[in-house]
């Protein structure tokens, strides 16, 4: 006999996914109500928008099932979710204008009605099912609404399996054992109530694989296949697809689509924010450096950027060199090239401060890994293996690396290399609160290092 694992919201799976319907159908309804009240409309017309709700919760309703909108989000990401969102309600937008086109029905609606109801319904199904997302994520890591796994494969691949669902407790997944033997597995799957079974032997063993499978389709488990690479990859290797066929990602950018969008209002919101802020102050040290001493009051080094171009960093100048070329030698305690005035700014790092203009012009943003002079590039590349890989995003004014100490000198590798396991973390693990927990931590503890020269 199957014995479920407990939880207080397993029973009710399936009327969860019924509830979410009827609040998406609420929330379409109601929102075009509710414009309606706000725009005062024609009596004679409220049939025609109350038509209008009904055949749209049903065109919503039929292709959001179709797009998966209702399966179990327990593996998939809220963006993953809010994209499926926005482009079934992009499907019904154009169903609707093709509609109103062949029926030559479009004066009859006002456009400022429409136009705010096609715009908000989107937000507020998003919003409703960030609500449900966060509620069930809650539960499941307090033990609530748990689903079991086996792991089908050997113990290696099965514990750096449960290392990666160890840190994602919000999916409610708990271990229910590991095996490599074909019988082993359907004994258990028949004996227990298993939801899911990873497979993660499938390239070494294609036809226990395929064994494994058919004998699964006899049971209701949810079956996944994981690629050795994805287990033992550090740079976190992701699918795509191109056309019709499935390709695994082993080295790439966090950046898509709208996370591209999030990392980019970031960088313009509040490095327009912080630059308008601190104006008062850069233009009070960039006089206290004209007065201070000879040579400019800003300094350009030529730094690898996104995708290794060379791009200009700003920053105040410090020292009395202006160092760009073939070999640039570090600053170090009581570097003698540095200036009485540059020692203040590169202890509190206000020397940083014009980057922000950087950040603007969409050259750095504002959270990234550090950029080094570009001869320190060219040495380090050859010494540590993935070094250029931090250039898959834009370098930062701050970093993971920077807010976990490893700022200023570099005078052994093994300080160069902890700091790029640092960045290159940050790219494999971006999220926006990711971004504000480093400026958060900047401002705490981040500005003043002693380890700065």
């Amino acid at each position: 006999m199957n014995t479920p694992v407990s939880g207080h919201i397993r029973p009710f799976s399936s009327e969860l996914s019924t509830l979410t319907r009827i609040l998406d159908a609420l929330l379409i309804w109601l929102c075009l109500r509710v414009l309606c009240k706000l725009y005062p409309i024609d009596p004679a017309q409220s049939n025609a928008y109350q038509y209008l709700s009904i055949i749209s919760v049903a065109l919503y309703l039929l292709v959001a099932n179709f797009r998966s909108v209702y399966r179990s989000a327990r593996l998939e990401g809220y963006f993953q979710i809010a994209q499926k969102i926005i482009g079934s309600w992009s499907i019904v937008f154009f169903l609707l204008i093709a509609l109103a086109f062949l029926t030559k029905s479009s004066d009859i609606f006002s456009r400022v009605i429409i136009s705010s109801w096609l715009i908000l319904t989107p937000v507020l199904l998003i919003a409703e099912r960030l609500v449900i997302f966060f509620i069930l994520r809650f539960l499941r890591a307090q033990g609530s609404n748990a689903r079991t796994y086996i792991v089908f494969g050997n113990e290696e691949n099965a514990a750096l399996l449960d290392r990666k669902i160890s840190q994602t407790p919000w999916t409610g997944l708990v271990h229910s054992g590991t095996t490599e033997n074909y019988k082993e597995l359907i004994a258990q799957i028949g004996e227990k109530h298993i939801d899911y079974v990873f497979i993660t032997n499938a390239e070494n063993n294609p036809e226990t694989t395929r064994k494994a499978i058919a004998g699964l389709s006899d049971s209701t488990a949810s079956v996944y296949i994981v690629p050795q690479l994805f287990l033992h990859n550090t740079f976190d290797a992701g699918w795509v697809t191109l056309g019709n066929t499935p390709m695994i990602t082993v080295i790439d950018h966090p950046f898509y689509g709208s996370h591209w969008l999030l990392k980019k209002l970031e960088d313009l919101i509040l490095g327009s924010i912080i630059f308008l802020l601190t104006l008062p102050l850069t233009l009070l040290i960039a006089i206290a450096i004209k007065l201070g001493s000879k040579g400019p009051v800003l300094f350009k080094q030529r730094r690898y950027g996104l995708n290794g171009e060379v791009i200009h960093v700003l920053k105040f100048r410090t020292m009395k060199t202006l160092d760009d070329g073939a070999v640039v030698v570090q600053a170090s305690k009581d570097d003698p090239r540095i200036t009485s005035l540059g020692r203040f700014l590169r202890k509190t790092s206000l020397d940083e401060l014009p980057q922000f203009w950087n950040v603007l012009q969409g050259a750095m943003s504002i959270v990234g890994p550090r950029p080094h002079a570009i001869a320190h590039n060219e040495e380090y590349r050859q010494l540590i293996e993935g070094y250029m890989l931090r250039h898959k995003v834009k370098p930062g004014i701050t970093g993971w690396a920077q807010v976990n100490g490893f700022r200023g000198e570099t005078e052994t590798l093994d300080k160069m290399q902890s700091r790029v396991e640092y960045d290159l973390f940050y790219i494999n693990n971006w999220t926006l609160t990711f971004d504000l927990k480093i400026i958060g931590l900047t401002i705490l503890k981040g500005f003043i290092n002693k380890s700065a020269y």
